[in-house]
């Protein structure tokens, strides 16, 4: 797939692709086996994921928002603005498979031969006044557990922020959104977060 230096992310302005004919941007995968379909960003995870028990996922994502809010502030309030929008400018599709936004660069996919990853949302580059911003495969939302559902929504708006912040791929993006789902999250410290992103030589500022 033909790459472009351009404005798309998974979100807002990211990487850009050619794809089809028209410009997309960035966009989530999931990593789909027989019995079990997860955020390629929770499957990669290196810490443990929390447990947020039966709630859905937009619940889900006031938690995360709201220990974000311990860790950073304002980083907290401009992912909450963000997600506000985010949820009315999707244009969920069934039965389609949405062309591949070759931007994961993943380093390790199941074994399982019966196991892939699939693109399950793309951020359209180009709107009009009847379309929305983002395209999401419904069978594989609905396949999505409601935490895997939070992280992909979570992951468009860290993208788009590393991608502003000089990120054209989104690795780093999924690290940031699997540390802000895990266990550690929720007793680190701000220090300790802080340190993470100096890791990521990623500059988020306070």
């Amino acid at each position: 797939m033909r790459r472009l230096l351009l404005t798309a992310t998974v979100i807002w302005s990211f990487h850009v692709a050619y794809a089809s004919g028209d410009r997309v941007g960035n966009g989530g995968d999931v990593v789909q086996c027989k019995t079990s379909s997860e955020l390629l960003d929770f499957y990669e995870a290196s810490e443990p994921l929390k447990d947020f028990g039966a709630k859905g996922y937009k619940e889900i994502l006031d938690q995360v928002l709201e220990n974000l809010k311990r860790l950073n502030p304002s980083q907290a309030t401009q992912y909450s603005r963000r997600l506000q929008e985010i949820y009315q400018l999707i244009d969920f599709k069934s039965d389609v498979l949405l062309t591949d936004v070759d931007d994961s660069k993943h380093l390790f996919l199941p074994k399982d031969k019966d196991c892939k990853l699939l693109q399950i949302a793309i951020r359209r580059n180009v709107v009009s006044k009847v379309t929305k911003r983002f395209l999401v495969n419904e069978d594989l939302w609905k396949a999505l557990s409601e935490r895997s559902k939070a992280g992909l929504i979570m992951h468009e708006a860290v993208y788009e922020h590393f991608y502003k912040l000089g990120e054209d791929n989104s690795s780093k993006a999924r690290i940031l959104n699997a540390y802000l789902f895990s266990k550690k999250a929720t007793t680190d410290s701000s220090e300790d977060y802080w340190g993470m992103i100096k890791s990521l030589k990623i500059s988020i500022y306070k």
